[in-house]
């Protein structure tokens, strides 16, 4: 259902409509409660094994903690969605380093709250609710897209303090909400950002 047919509705046809989708709305949470009390019941059954070993142990605790990460950010993800309004007139800038609620996602994706690097052209950033970033991981460098942040790449915004250490992944180019952002940290400096951040992002995509 499509806002255009919505508007087209007739107060009657709204409140069937709104009657519905809250049926809807019910049937999908219980899905969602079902599924994750089933999965934790099975991880606190198997544990309590007592011929279950320390590895396989360990295996169902990192799941848990997974779990408990997804069904947590099901919930985070909702109010920074209630929020996204008030972060519509955020306005970073190409080259800005700052913080950045990418969640809990699939596999490789990187997740938490992590730095990353505003690569959208700022007449995007001015205008758009959404901007174009590339996440700074933790992990180790791997393949010829990542580069490896070194402190004299940025400078820190006044009263931050601390130091930025990471790898920049240039193959994981991602839109975000606007109200997925934290707090602008750094700027890159113009000579990195030119000359060898962009230089792999083209490399990245193709270019």
């Amino acid at each position: 259902m499509n806002l255009t047919k919505i508007n087209d509705m007739t107060k009657e046809e709204i409140i069937a409509y709104i009657d519905s989708k809250d049926v809807e709305v019910h049937f999908n949470l219980n899905q969602f409660d079902t599924y994750y009390d089933n999965k934790v019941l099975s991880y606190s059954k198997l544990s309590k094994n007592k011929n279950i070993n320390i590895n396989e142990l360990k295996n169902y605790a990192y799941e848990i903690n997974d779990t408990s990460e997804r069904v947590e950010w099901a919930y985070k993800k909702q109010l920074i969605e209630d929020s996204a309004i008030t972060k519509i007139n955020t306005k970073p800038k190409r080259g800005e380093i700052w913080t950045c609620q990418l969640g809990k996602n699939i596999g490789s994706e990187e997740h938490k709250t992590r730095p990353v690097i505003i690569i959208q052209n700022n007449t995007g950033n001015e205008k758009s609710p959404t901007t174009i970033i590339v996440p700074i991981s933790n992990r180790p460098k791997k393949i010829a897209v990542h580069i490896e942040l070194m402190q004299s790449d940025y400078t820190f915004v006044d009263g931050i303090v601390g130091d930025i250490k990471g790898t920049i992944l240039c193959e994981q180019i991602k839109v975000v909400s606007k109200a997925r952002l934290g707090k602008h940290i750094a700027t890159l400096t113009n000579d990195f950002m030119d000359n060898i951040l962009t230089s792999k992002l083209k490399m990245s995509i193709g270019l």
